[in-house]
């Protein structure tokens, strides 16, 4: 796993790929190795007025978002076509800038993005909404959606190309045009789908790419009054800081923010089926993902058993080299945030907590300068512990027990987050109410993270506001429009008497 991949990566502005204009670089790690696998530009306030100014150029001329809807589809599918066409590479490229398992990047990310963008750009030709009708007697009213403006998108480390499908498609599928900046630790497919979507016909100007700091470069494209809409998915703590940058031009925010996800098991549950599941939910993309399950409450007559079960299932995770493809998880995004990860679990143990698998940094052969972590269960019974309040982003479970369902309800909405929950029961009328008193934007029933294309994935609470997937995410980047046309075609309306005049 060693060599350059890109010796030197450029921002892609007004259809052309330039360097920083102050000249400045920096490295892109591999994760799974520690070596620098790229040079990205660090880029400057000044490429970022540059980015803006040729999206707000390419807004105001109007090609874009005056074309029919038909022809954006048409480019976004060919955009699907070449994706779909080139997976193998962006996968191994994916795998070695992320750290993620070859088998999850070709397997479920490349081919379920490639879907994401197909239904995205089939549902945009079908916007639905009131129809068009009589609501006073003496004209019609109809309700146009147009876009919003200069859009800019600003996308996490975890999912780095999937994450640019959920936000930059379906803002330019509905006319807008894009400033995108993907995570300095992840750019590498993000610029490559930028080399694809102008092949596809993604005209100049429409969709622009820097790369670079993230403080100084979000912060500029959340206060530039020329940027209509910031569309987010991070952390809470940057959600926050872009929302009060974008105040003062009253721009529109959508953000996709933290979770931290309850995996509720009820006493008739299927315990094998919980326990695989669980495995899964806590280890998707290595533990980094806002729908991974975190917190485990399992019901008191059956704690020790799923505990006992779930550790030994544990020990059959395969931890490696991510372009194995019988690893099942490879190493977390950076030595950084590793140490976060392990400052939680020695936290959690602080706390009362008790470790009772993992919690250490396992050797890989070749990936000697890998950030690893074995996989790690806590069991605790301190519901006020930062590690079952606060998002840890890594691969820690968390296990406490409950004594019935109004108690595992309670605790489960007893955070901050509301985006994803999962409940795991033979009953579903119990089922019903759980789905129904679970304040999460998502909530599976005996399975966990699964969300399909046509359904959206939107958060309660501090995990956000806005919808990403279906078609909400497409009225998400639009302005809705009332339009009147008189029918009666008389000089004088019946009611203008009522601003002067008699009435007649």
């Amino acid at each position: 796993m060693t060599g350059s991949l890109l010796t030197e990566c450029k921002n892609l502005i007004d259809g052309e790929w330039c360097s920083s204009s102050n000249g400045k670089n920096s490295d892109v790690i591999n994760p799974a190795t520690g070596e620098n696998i790229a040079r990205i530009p660090y880029s400057s306030k000044e490429d970022v007025h540059s980015a803006i100014d040729a999206a707000r150029k390419a807004f105001d001329d109007g090609g874009w978002r005056k074309s029919p809807v038909s022809e954006r589809s048409a480019i976004l599918m060919r955009l699907a076509d070449l994706i779909e066409h080139d997976r193998d590479r962006l996968a191994r490229l994916e795998t070695i800038n992320t750290g993620k398992s070859i088998k999850q990047s070709s397997n479920y990310d490349l081919p379920y993005l490639v879907d994401n963008i197909r239904f995205l750009a089939g549902a945009a030709r079908n916007i639905e909404g009131k129809a068009m009708g009589e609501y006073v007697d003496e004209g019609t009213s109809a309700i146009r959606r147009e876009p919003i403006g200069v859009v800019g998108v600003i996308t996490p480390w975890n999912y780095p190309l999937m994450m640019v499908v959920w936000r930059a498609v379906p803002a330019l599928l509905m006319g807008n045009t894009v400033v995108l900046k993907p995570a300095s630790y992840t750019p590498l497919t993000t610029l490559e789908f930028g080399k694809l979507a102008q092949i596809a016909g993604i005209p100049r100007g429409v969709l622009n790419i820097i790369t670079g700091p993230g403080p100084e470069i979000g912060e500029e494209m959340a206060r530039n009054s020329q940027v209509d809409m910031i569309a987010f998915t991070g952390s809470e703590e940057v959600g926050r800081k872009l929302s009060s940058y974008g105040s003062a031009s009253l721009k529109k925010i959508s953000l996709e923010l933290g979770g931290k996800a309850p995996f509720v098991v009820f006493k008739d549950a299927r315990l094998p089926a919980a326990v695989e599941g669980a495995v899964v939910g806590g280890l998707v993309n290595n533990g980094q993902d806002c729908a991974n399950s975190t917190r485990y409450y399992i019901h008191e007559d059956m704690v020790d058993e799923f505990e006992s079960k779930l550790i030994e299932k544990l020990k059959e995770v395969k931890i490696g080299n991510p372009l194995d493809h019988g690893t099942d998880m490879g190493p977390l995004i950076s030595s950084a945030h590793r140490k976060r990860v392990e400052d939680y679990i020695k936290l959690g143990m602080e706390e009362g907590g008790l470790l009772k698998h993992g919690g250490f940094e396992p050797k890989i052969e070749g990936c000697e300068g890998g950030f690893f972590i074995s996989p790690t269960v806590i069991r605790t019974e301190n519901e006020e512990s930062r590690i079952v309040k606060e998002e840890i982003f890594g691969p820690v479970y968390t296990i406490l027990s409950f004594t019935d369902y109004d108690d595992a309800i309670r605790r489960c909405n007893d955070v901050i987050y509301g985006l994803g929950a999962s409940v795991w029961t033979s009953d579903m009328n119990k089922a019903l109410h759980a789905v129904r008193d679970l304040r999460f934007g998502t909530v599976w029933v005996n399975e966990h993270v699964v969300v399909p294309s046509e359904m959206p994935w939107a958060g309660y609470k501090h995990s956000g506001h806005g919808a990403s997937l279906s078609s909400y995410s497409l009225e998400e980047f639009t302005n809705i429009k009332h339009v009147y046309f008189d029918v009666s075609g008389a000089v004088r309306k019946k009611w203008y008497y009522q601003v002067f005049g008699s009435e007649r």
